[in-house]
């Protein structure tokens, strides 16, 4: 037994992979465990995990994604509190510390997450304190006000294992949106705190883990929405959201039909938005759009 369990999902990560682990292992705190998800990487990221040899436990799987890469991470765990870790992603030294000494503190507190600072792909800084900076906005946005907090990283989050077991950890379906849709579960569980103090910095580059697009994370919005409408179920107030928020949704997925040339499913999903919100202009202009032959406005 252990009092953390770190768990990282790892998918050809081989470029930022060893500061990432160098960071867990420079914690002020030391009563932990590491757990490494190699999801089916083809780049020399086994090879770089081997030669930590007995400080990381390491499982392997065929590539199944993010979530189920997390989620088996999970089960392997023998800590009372999980930590997330991307793979390109760093923490500080006092990160876990400060995190366990408030779940350790305040019994009812479900999660814990931590002020963060934004890098670049070469770990220079590009805003401090980004997480608070964006909170207000984040908060007041549709997806803020849907869920009662706004995005809170993997990285930045400290989770009871118990909690996250109740709800099932992450949907593994989802490819895009998860964080979103477990913070809104674990939500309805109980209090959420913030470290104000940064305690990880999020890199900022196109070829992460988590940032991958296309139709996949299209059809991930939808899935988190409609989960969101039977989460919310007898909410009016969130279900107007989520309404709204599925109109956006359908017409961005309408728009991204019309740039391939699928113009029948096109107009399919932006008549979908216009039902879910009839009152966006831009989403006539998109049907319009699909209409014409040439996919364009003359």
């Amino acid at each position: 037994m252990c009092t953390v369990t770190v768990v990282i999902p790892v998918y050809n990560g081989g470029r930022y992979l060893r500061e990432s682990i160098d960071s867990v292992l420079a914690q002020t705190f030391h009563d932990y465990e590491i757990v490494c998800v190699d999801d089916g990487s083809t780049d020399d990221s086994p090879v770089l995990l081997q030669e930590y040899g007995q400080r990381l436990r390491v499982v392997r799987q065929e590539n199944s994604g993010q979530s189920a890469a997390r989620n088996v991470g999970v089960k392997l765990a023998r800590g009372e509190y999980i930590a997330f870790l991307d793979q390109d992603d760093v923490w500080y030294p006092s990160k876990v510390q400060n995190q366990v000494a408030v779940l350790d503190a305040e019994p009812d507190v479900v999660l814990v997450h931590c002020n963060f600072d934004r890098i670049d792909e070469r770990g220079r800084m590009l805003e401090r304190g980004a997480g608070m900076i964006e909170r207000t906005s984040a908060l007041g946005s549709s997806m803020g006000q849907l869920i009662g907090e706004a995005l809170i990283f993997p990285s930045a989050m400290m989770i009871r294992k118990e909690g996250y077991e109740r709800i099932g950890g992450f949907h593994h379906a989802l490819q895009g949106f998860e964080d979103f849709d477990l913070i809104a579960r674990l939500k309805a569980q109980g209090r959420f705190v913030m470290v104000e103090e940064p305690g990880m910095a999020y890199r900022m580059h196109g070829k992460g883990f988590t940032r991958t697009g296309g139709i996949h994370v299209i059809r991930s919005r939808e899935t988190f929405l409609r989960r969101m409408q039977t989460l919310y179920q007898g909410h009016r107030s969130k279900q107007a959201i989520v309404k709204h928020m599925l109109a956006d949704c359908y017409s961005d997925w309408g728009m991204h039909d019309v740039r391939i040339g699928n113009s029948q499913e096109a107009r399919a999903k932006l008549l979908q938005s216009i039902r879910c919100n009839p009152f966006k202009f831009r989403t006539y202009t998109r049907l319009l759009r699909a209409i014409l032959p040439s996919g364009r406005l003359v």
